[in-house]
Order: C-alpha cells, then sequence, then structure tokens
C-alpha cells in the first residue's frame, strides 16, 4: 500500500488512537523491552503511524539521545508532527522504509512497530535497516503473528470479502498484515539481509472489547482497502458486514457481552 492510501486513513486512526494504542500495547511493551533502548541512542522509527510510540522512545533516550519518528505517508507525519512538537529530542520525516536517505551508520538502533509487514519487499527494507545500523547496531520489529490466531482483525476483513466488497490476495501474502507471520520465515528474512544474533519471540495475549460493536468500529479504519470499501458501501452492506464480523468472533463473547479476542504478535530483534 502506498503513502496515499495510507494516508487515507491518517484522520480515523488519530480519531480511534486510544483503542488502537491498547489493541498493540502488549505487543508494544514487548518490543520496547527488546529494544533495550539507553540513554544518548539515535533512533530511528519506521512505520511511525501516529507518533505515540516515539514519545515513549523520546523517554527512553532521555535529552542526550535523539529519535526520528518516520512514515511513508505524509498525513500520518503530519500527526507526528503535531505529537512530538514539544519534545526536544524528537522529529518527524516522510521515509520510505525501502529507500531510507540517511547515511551509513547514521542510528543506534532502528524500531518498526507493526509497519514492516506493508512494505512491499521487506528484504530491500532491512537491507537499508543495516545500512544505516552503526556497526554492533540494534534492529527492533513487531509484526502480527499466524492470520489463525488473531481473529480480532481477521473478523472485519472475512466478512468484507464474503459481503462482496473486497477482494485480492489473502491477507498474509506479500504487503498483507500477515505477510511476515511465520516466525521462522521472518527470522530467514533477517538472516538473509546480513542480520546476526537473530532472534523471533512470539507474544499472544487477549484483547477485551466491551461489544462487538467498539471492536468492529476499530479495526474497519486501520486498513485502507477495508475502509475504502465500508466507506462506500451502503447502510445496508455496512450493516452485513457488521453482522459477519459479529458472528466470525462469536465464540469469544464473555458473560458481560463482551468479547476476549485473541492476538498474536512476533518480535524480531537482531544484529
Amino acid at each position: 500500500m502506498s503513502g496515499t492510501e495510507w494516508s487515507q486513513v491518517a484522520e480515523a486512526w488519530e480519531r480511534n488512537a486510544d483503542a488502537i494504542e491498547e489493541t498493540s500495547s502488549v505487543a508494544g511493551d514487548a518490543l520496547l523491552a527488546a529494544a533495550a533502548l539507553a540513554p544518548g541512542e539515535r533512533v530511528l522509527e519506521l512505520g511511525a503511524g501516529t507518533g505515540h510510540l516515539a514519545v515513549r522512545l523520546a523517554e527512553l533516550v532521555g535529552p542526550d539521545g535523539q529519535v526520528v519518528a518516520t512514515d511513508v505517508a505524509p498525513a500520518m507525519v503530519e500527526r507526528i508532527e503535531q505529537r512530538v512538537a514539544a519534545v526536544r529530542n524528537a522529529s518527524a520525516a516522510v521515509v520510505d522504509a525501502a529507500a531510507i536517505p540517511d547515511e551509513i551508520g547514521s542510528f543506534d538502533v532502528v524500531i518498526c512497530r507493526m509497519g514492516l509487514m506493508f512494505v512491499p519487499d521487506p528484504a530491500v527494507a532491512l537491507q537499508e535497516v543495516r545500512r544505516v545500523l552503526r556497526p554492533g547496531g540494534r534492529l527492533a520489529v513487531a509484526v502480527w503473528g499466524d492470520m489463525g490466531r488473531n481473529p480480532w482483525l481477521v473478523a472485519v476483513g472475512f466478512a468484507a470479502m464474503m459481503n462482496g466488497l473486497v477482494s485480492g490476495p489473502p491477507p498474509n501474502q506479500p504487503g498483507g498484515p500477515f505477510s511476515l507471520g511465520d516466525a521462522d520465515q521472518l527470522e530467514k528474512l533477517a538472516r538473509d539481509a546480513g542480520f546476526d544474533d537473530v532472534r523471533v519471540d512470539v507474544v499472544e495475549y487477549v484483547r477485551h472489547y466491551a461489544s462487538a460493536d467498539e471492536q468492529f468500529d476499530m479495526v474497519r479504519v486501520l486498513a485502507p482497502p477495508i475502509a475504502a470499501a465500508l466507506e462506500a458501501a451502503t447502510p445496508e452492506q455496512v450493516d452485513a458486514v457488521r453482522r459477519g464480523a459479529a458472528e466470525y468472533v462469536a465464540q469469544y463473547r464473555t458473560e458481560d457481552g463482551g468479547l476476549d479476542l485473541p492476538a498474536c504478535a512476533l518480535v524480531l530483534t537482531a544484529r
């Protein structure tokens, strides 16, 4: 997906930022623990979205460190700029992960939370990351795991497909949200890009939603193709997708009428 496509959902991401951050919080905490940032380090964040993680990164590296938070979508970078405006050691830039403009050895750490899987050619992106890391520099990446272990995200897309609103390759194909969901393949991708000390950890958790509607209304804005399809759909079509998504996750309903939906992420670290 292009920067233009991601820009189209930037406003909705900002509007749903609290829910989105909560959904990825466990994976994000695992990512930060694995990255083990130290005061004074220079950090590049790729696929920074609306910039919430960038603020935390800036706190971890302290006033002597620096964070450059980037995204391929100009509208996302506008949100990042607003969010880090008062953060003296953070800046924002439009950057394609497959063509990073910085010099060799510019960063101590490169971090990417839930973004690498959307890059059309992640192998090229990882080669670029290795180029801009200093010798011994660290890579920390979080991606969504196998789609069968992420019903919270699969449900809406599946229901949209069953109702004829979206088509195309499965979400585990290149560029899809689960395209890097195989731990062994992810490890190989990093090793093939020249990284050493490669490790992939599986992070599984449960995200509680107050209702199926809450889950639907958040997930519908996450991916540009689904967001665009639902925006163009009739109210009757949207209702049909909403019902289908609710049926998909009905087995996870709790006694209070909410949902406890499994989630699975992979956290990759390397040098």
